[in-house]
């Protein structure tokens, strides 16, 4: 049985970061927008709204990347 008011509840809160996450991979790669909406969605789940976890998200950006992790694609 499906819990649809769970259901409409997590997929309201982290619609937002879908919408981001979409429209950010227009303009850097693919990884490095999944790497902002995890990140973003992680904070999210700490109990910060999306305009602070976003905010805190973009000051761990360096030119477009989030070192160490973002330098190569050693997980792939």
């Amino acid at each position: 049985m499906i819990d649809h008011t769970l259901r409409n509840y997590v997929l309201e809160s982290i619609y937002p970061v879908v919408q981001y996450g979409l429209h950010e991979k227009k303009y850097t790669s693919v990884t490095h927008s999944m790497f902002e909406v995890a990140a973003i969605t992680y904070l999210m789940g700490r109990g910060y709204d999306f305009h602070t976890a976003h905010r805190i998200v973009e000051s761990w950006e360096v030119n477009e990347s989030f070192p160490p992790y973002q330098i190569s694609s050693r997980y792939f």
